[in-house]
């Protein structure tokens, strides 16, 4: 992060699975879990990667190679739901130093998921992370796509200049929702994405929170100016992304 702020504060909307958490092995052991339950095999984290595309159902969907049907559906929605609801949330290294810091810059921060609005105050409180958001909002109805929900947040959290807010994801559709409201959106390569897949997003992809953390409020830019970096990967980081 650097030691001085610039002029005008940016407002960071920050994602939560696969982002601040780093739950990727949680996620495709709920999902195996999910997929056992319907009688199908397991798979991989790098399939889970490939695949992972919202809404959930169709992700479901390409994971089978047939559409589920609506009973197996209510199986996997059971099925996920107990796996989650007895998680603890295991957050990502560093974080909480991280939105400390950004804090002291006088920078503003909230959080969105489509994980459920109850099972995601618990993680953040459990977490000790709820100090630092203006604002916190999870999935209040079942398939709420991302950009409708980031609409609600933006509107929720009031007077806004859209041109100096950053959404910062690890999904492609992360991005879109980003674009579709008007923002602009920073992806990290850690999540349940591949960096392949990012890269089509047409925003800037870097490796690691921090580096995400630095462009957003380093490169303010004008919504009409998409930074023009969609296939450099900053901030190279040589260890693992689980």
């Amino acid at each position: 992060m650097p030691s001085a702020s610039p002029a005008l504060p940016v407002h960071i909307v920050w994602d939560w699975n696969g982002t601040l958490l780093d739950d990727l092995d949680h996620m495709v052991n709920a999902v195996n879990r999910c997929r056992e339950a319907i009688g199908e095999p397991r798979v991989d984290a790098a399939t889970y990667r490939q695949e992972h595309c919202l809404p959930i159902r169709l992700f479901h969907d390409r994971l089978c190679g047939r559409p589920v049907t609506d009973s197996e559906w209510d199986t996997v929605q059971r099925t996920f739901a107990e796996q989650m609801a007895t998680r603890l949330p295991p957050m990502r290294t560093g974080v909480a130093a991280l939105l400390f810091r950004i804090a002291e810059q006088g920078h503003t921060q909230s959080l969105l998921s489509l994980t459920a609005d109850t099972q995601l105050r618990r993680e953040v409180a459990q977490a000790h992370l709820d100090i630092f958001f203006r604002r916190i909002d999870g999935r209040y109805e079942p398939s709420t796509p991302k950009s409708e929900a980031l609409r609600s947040h933006l509107a929720a959290l009031g007077e806004l200049d859209r041109r100096r807010v950053v959404l910062i994801g690890d999904t492609t559709d992360d991005a879109e929702a980003a674009r579709t409201c008007g923002v602009r959106a920073v992806l990290h390569t850690g999540g349940f994405e591949p960096l392949e897949k990012l890269r089509t997003a047409g925003v800037p992809v870097v490796d690691s929170l921090r580096a995400a953390a630095q462009l957003a409020v380093e490169q303010p830019t004008r919504i009409s100016e998409q930074p023009a970096i969609p296939n450099v990967v900053l901030g190279r980081d040589t260890r693992r992304h689980r």
